[in-house]
């Protein structure tokens, strides 16, 4: 099975052709602070509970996600730093239903 990017909206997938174009993929730190700031960063909701999501062991981001100087090269290889939290192109959760239906009710005129 392969492995796809938990950030809302990207459809990158770890496959050959994505390594072969520079993209890293990166698994939720194990470290309860460091996880709980990429799970906010991440701003994703639970489909069903409705709930903050709660990354299952195999979540990962790909390295769409971070800075460039979020990382460190190790010759070819290259690693996030200690600390990195992911804060490029993320999803924004809207702040109440009524945004939403507004959002949608707009949509809906067009």
């Amino acid at each position: 099975m392969t492995r796809s990017c938990s950030a809302v909206g990207c459809s990158t997938r770890d496959t050959v052709l994505s390594r072969e174009r520079g993209l890293s993929f990166h698994q939720f730190p194990t470290d309860t602070i460091q996880r709980s700031k990429w799970i906010r960063a991440v701003n994703r909701m639970d489909p069903r509970s409705k709930k903050i999501w709660i990354p299952g062991p195999g979540a990962m981001l790909c390295s769409k996600h971070f800075q460039e100087s979020d990382f460190e090269s190790y010759g070819i290889r290259r690693k996030l730093k200690k600390g990195a939290v992911p804060s490029v192109s993320l999803y924004k959760v809207l702040k109440s239903r009524t945004a939403l239906y507004c959002r949608h009710k707009v949509t809906a005129n067009k």
